[in-house]
């Protein structure tokens, strides 16, 4: 199953702050921020259990990350990832000259991927080392 025409938004959470007083390269991080939320009544439509790797994609990009529900809502259309290795797969990475990336109001597809995986930082890093 797959959404389209979402909205992809990032930003820092607190799970993430508590997540990376550890490591960026523990579970924990993973668990934080390799993660896509969404609105409850748009998961409904994905037919899967919370968990269950997604794949979302952007002109910029793609990553496989751990859906979830947004405790957040009603915000039916807009997904958001927590900012760090993974949001950088898919956001805009045109700074408009200001040294930021576009972080919001992204136009996203997500599509489940039962059998995806998700890659932990370091892993996540080397692949892009690799392909390129």
């Amino acid at each position: 199953m797959s959404l389209d025409n979402l909205i992809l938004l990032t930003g820092r959470t607190i799970n993430q702050g508590i997540a990376l007083e550890g490591s960026k390269l523990g579970r924990e991080n993973v668990r934080a921020a390799a993660i896509c939320a969404f609105d409850k009544e748009d998961f409904k439509k994905l037919n899967c259990l919370a968990g269950t790797p997604v794949k979302v994609s952007t002109e910029h990009g793609e990553v496989v990350v751990y859906s979830t529900i947004s405790e957040e809502g009603p915000h039916p259309g807009i997904i958001f990832i927590p900012l760090g290795p993974w949001a950088n797969q898919v956001v805009n990475p045109d700074s408009q000259s200001c040294g930021t990336p576009t972080y919001k109001g992204i136009k996203a597809k997500v599509e489940v991927v039962k059998n995806g995986k998700v890659l932990d930082a370091l892993d996540l890093i080397k692949n892009l080392k690799e392909e390129a």
